[in-house]
């Protein structure tokens, strides 16, 4: 008959001869704290995501455009990643900024527009307040007078959204950003 090998208590650490392979346990007492940390573990991962459910729910359209924003704007960083910057053309230091062409307040209906947002440095877009002067010079040479004009036309339109169309954008833009970066 085969000797069965002394293992070390999950719990205790304690040496101990197992009766059956899969004992992991030298006792009754070590097999009841071995129970309960499980059942915490379980609990808290189902607590987490409970959680995660629950405030979901309860965020608002504007939290979910506050969402849709952060990854529009990585989006835009990503994509204009290593290019120099829209408004002065020095190259970027760190990630940038997503700089609006036509503000977010003032055009709403341009928020998401990819032709609207392109990549500028800290100081243009901060303590130039966007530099637009020199921002649309450069915009017009980047994309086109056609698609500048377009932008000109459109920027006055109100931007409604709803909360199921906000969520597809936000997957959207995670699917190019992830396709951008691993490309």
């Amino acid at each position: 008959m085969k000797e069965i090998k002394p293992k070390k208590c999950a719990v205790c650490g304690n040496e101990f001869v197992p009766f059956l392979s899969t004992q992991k346990v030298c006792g009754t007492s070590c097999a009841i704290s071995l129970g309960k940390s499980n059942i915490q573990k379980q609990n808290a991962k189902a607590w987490r995501k409970e959680k995660k459910i629950r405030k979901e729910k309860l965020k608002t359209q504007s939290d979910w455009l506050q969402d849709l924003q952060k990854v529009f704007n990585e989006f835009i960083r990503v994509r204009d990643k290593g290019k120099p910057c829209v408004s002065c053309g020095c190259m970027v230091n760190g990630n940038g900024h997503a700089s609006h062409m036509f503000s977010v307040g003032s055009s709403p209906s341009l928020r998401f527009n990819e032709d609207n947002v392109w990549r500028s440095c800290v100081e243009c877009n901060l303590h130039k307040h966007g530099n637009t002067a020199e921002y649309s010079i450069r915009l017009r040479e980047k994309i086109g007078e056609e698609r500048f004009n377009s932008l000109v036309v459109n920027r006055n339109k109100p931007l409604k959204l709803s909360v199921e169309e906000i969520k597809q954008l936000i997957v959207e833009y995670r699917k190019k950003i992830k396709s951008l970066k691993y490309a």
